[in-house]
């Protein structure tokens, strides 16, 4: 299942629905279809008595039961799950000793019976409650899932109470009353203070006849007075101790020096007649278009990059103008930040991030919970929502937002925040990235990092990464939009092996189809199953020999004037043998080139046709990188985007681990190195599951490494 999807279609419709009753309806259908539930329920405390619960709208039970059926606040399974104040799952609803059976509301047929509190942080007011007719397995994704959705309606709620039915409520919709907000949590924190919008406004017309001499003019001048700015932040940062933040800005500066992004500018200025201004926004624009259609949320986020630079480029044009004044306790409000707004900011005055796009890879949630300020985002008609908000409260663990909150919440908030503020002191006091982490058998437990970015390069050697199990080169390769020459790949690859030292280094040939789109590709019905991944490369020799040789470059250059390390080569989307055979040829014969000694060259298994060839392929692997997401998806011919049927998406499936012990167990007889690739085993549970099957190395986002460590550390062992 999608999970922001689903949590910003709620958010929808709250936002959208004309009153109370018609949301809590509209949210019971539109999650019962969603989460393939027979069932979707809220019961709510009655307004009369604090100790009956009355069923307040449902979809899958009789409608009539509605506003007629009430239980005592102790009484059967949904009196379980309120009087717990938890996460309630019951897979044999019937068999359950609080099983109640209430007469006449169509209850009869259903097993399985989850129910999840609606609280605030006071009290508990209400149960939203899934039944199924099939006893259902519990996974972690769900759970999470659910309680953010019970959180959104305990907002609407919340609301409803005090604008409604409370005494106090003032007939006249005072503007300036407590509304609640919810969102999507971004950063960890609670922040309170006053509003900021940062808002762009054009000062003239960019359209109309022009002079092309002029505007190229315009245009060049404009470019080199954003490169200065780029540098100067860039600087800046540097002199800050932010390098994460400072190495933005000089991939910002690559790119606004890309030959393609400029000659498109000047081109569109002499074809078209028009101003610098509008051809740089038109140029963008298609940029942006491009990387908002991937399905990779890095990809997406790399919009951000191309409108900070022509919001720079346009503000140099003197066509936009940026109002931003800071004073403390500042909470930024946007629609969306790029890095460059983010980092221009006084961060000293800057409390919080509030935004209606932002995603969980963009450069606003890693650059937050770097300086620890909280954020959130997905809220829709943010501005008009914050229009009277002279204070606002963030609540960036639940991804709520209180405006104008009442002295009594400030005063609760104020608590939770000091609160936060002493765990925080005491956790950076634990923050030295942990070293090896053993198991009782005395295996060691290695976990490398994903590597998008020379960021998350960065990263990985700031958190003791043992090394970078997958550096995804076609992600450089798309944000050049398919112009990567054979020396920026050289460049960006002696970077990568250059900032992270610490251990071995795969790179992925290019893994270009599918939802990674580029020029090279021809129109497919179905692109994830066709000319994509190993596909493509042997389809383009000099595409793949081009890459190979930067490659290798790197890796002879490295071994010449530095102590011997791996730098490893890793292929994707093999279906079968052959496939690797011809690639691993083509880097053998540009070894023997070189005089090189040939590096290590992995397969990457996710098409399961692959699994059932491991011991053919092992005869010329030197090792397996499983990429999880593609192999559940080929495996179970499911879509996870596809918000029809990503609600059957769950790694921990007994087929789907049932395959990857089959896996575990091959390579152990082969004995071949095998690696877990994905965000799989970011989930504390499943990871669990993968460290029993036998597995023992994992490739997993380089921000979430330092909590694992400490995960494992903390159910099995001690660090060496």
């Amino acid at each position: 299942m999608n999970k922001i999807e689903i949590l910003l279609d709620v958010s929808n419709i709250i936002l959208d629905s004309s009153c109370h009753e018609n949301a809590l309806s509209e949210i019971t259908t539109y999650l019962k279809r969603e989460l393939k539930s027979d069932v979707c329920s809220i019961y709510l405390q009655s307004r009369s008595s604090e100790s009956i619960l009355t069923l307040a709208a449902t979809e899958g039970l009789r409608q009539e039961a509605v506003g007629q059926v009430s239980m005592a606040a102790d009484e059967g399974l949904t009196g379980l799950a309120f009087r717990s104040n938890t996460y309630t799952f019951i897979r044999d609803a019937s068999h359950h000793p609080q099983f109640k059976y209430f007469p006449g509301i169509g209850e009869e047929p259903f097993r399985t019976f989850i129910g999840i509190p609606l609280k605030s942080r006071l009290n508990t007011f209400g149960v939203l409650v899934f039944q199924f007719k099939n006893r259902k397995n519990n996974t972690r994704i769900q759970e999470k899932l659910l309680t953010a959705i019970a959180a959104q309606v305990s907002g609407l709620v919340l609301r409803h109470y005090m604008v409604e039915g409370s005494a106090q409520a003032d007939e006249g919709k005072d503007p300036h009353q407590e509304v609640l907000l919810q969102g999507v949590p971004l950063a960890e924190g609670i922040a309170i203070g006053h509003p900021v919008r940062i808002i762009y406004r054009f000062i003239e017309s960019a359209v109309g006849k022009v002079d092309p001499v002029v505007e190229l003019q315009a245009f060049e001048k404009a470019s080199v007075k954003t490169a200065d700015d780029l540098r100067e932040l860039a600087e800046k940062m540097e002199k800050r101790g932010a390098a994460a933040e400072s190495e933005i800005f000089h991939t910002h500066l690559l790119m606004l020096e890309d030959s393609s992004f400029k000659k498109e500018v000047q081109r569109h200025i002499n074809e078209h007649g028009k101003s610098a201004a509008f051809s740089v926004r038109h140029v963008a624009d298609k940029l942006i278009e491009k990387f908002t259609s991937f399905q990779d949320p890095y990809l997406r986020e790399r919009a951000a990059d191309i409108e900070d630079i022509c919001q720079r480029l346009m503000t140099h044009l003197g066509v936009l103008s940026r109002k931003a004044q800071l004073q403390a306790d500042s909470i930024i409000i946007s629609d969306r930040l790029t890095p460059g707004e983010t980092a221009s900011l006084d961060l000293e005055k800057v409390e919080a991030f509030v935004t209606e796009k932002d995603g969980a890879t963009s450069h606003t949630a890693i650059l937050a919970k770097n300086r620890q300020i909280p954020a959130v985002t997905g809220i829709p008609k943010l501005f008009e929502a914050t229009e009277y908000a002279r204070q606002l409260i963030v609540d960036g663990y639940q991804g709520l937002v209180i405006v104008n909150p009442q002295p009594a919440t400030v005063e609760q908030y104020t608590r939770q925040q000091q609160s936060s503020q002493r765990r925080r002191d005491r956790d950076s006091r634990r923050e030295t990235p942990l070293g090896p982490i053993l198991l009782p058998d005395g295996d060691e437990i290695i976990f490398y990092a994903n590597v998008s970015s020379v960021l998350d390069a960065q990263r990985a050697e700031q958190d003791h990464a043992s090394g970078i199990g997958l550096v995804r080169t076609e992600i450089f390769y798309l944000q050049h939009d398919g112009d990567w020459k054979y020396e920026q790949q050289v460049e960006v690859y002696r970077q990568i092996v250059n900032i992270y030292s610490r251990g071995p280094v795969i790179f992925r040939l290019f893994d270009i189809g599918s939802d990674k789109k580029s020029t090279r590709e021809i129109k497919e019905d179905n692109p994830a199953l066709g000319y994509r991944g190993a596909r493509l490369l042997l389809g383009e020799p000099d595409f793949l020999l081009e890459q190979v040789k930067a490659l290798l470059h790197v890796i002879a250059e490295y071994r010449r004037e530095h102590e011997p390390r791996d730098i490893n080569i890793l292929v994707p989307f093999i279906s079968e043998p052959s496939e690797f055979f011809r690639i691993r040829d083509v880097i053998e014969a540009q070894c023997r080139t070189m005089e090189l000694e040939v590096p290590r060259v992995g397969v990457m298994l996710e098409i399961p046709s692959a699994v059932f060839c491991m011991d053919e392929l092992a005869t010329r692997a030197d090792y397996f990188s499983i990429g999880t997401n593609d192999l559940f998806q080929y495996f179970f011919a499911l879509d996870r985007t596809d918000p029809k049927v990503s609600s059957f998406y769950d790694p921990n499936s007994q087929a789907f681990l049932r395959l990857l012990e089959m896996i575990v167990t091959a390579t152990q007889r082969l004995n071949i190195p095998v690696e877990i690739c994905g965000e799989i085993a970011t989930d504390r549970a499943m990871l669990r599951h993968l460290i029993d099957l036998g597995f023992r190395t994992f490739s997993v986002n380089p921000y979430v490494i330092n909590g694992l460590k400490r995960f494992v550390q903390r159910e099995y062992a001690p660090v060496k």
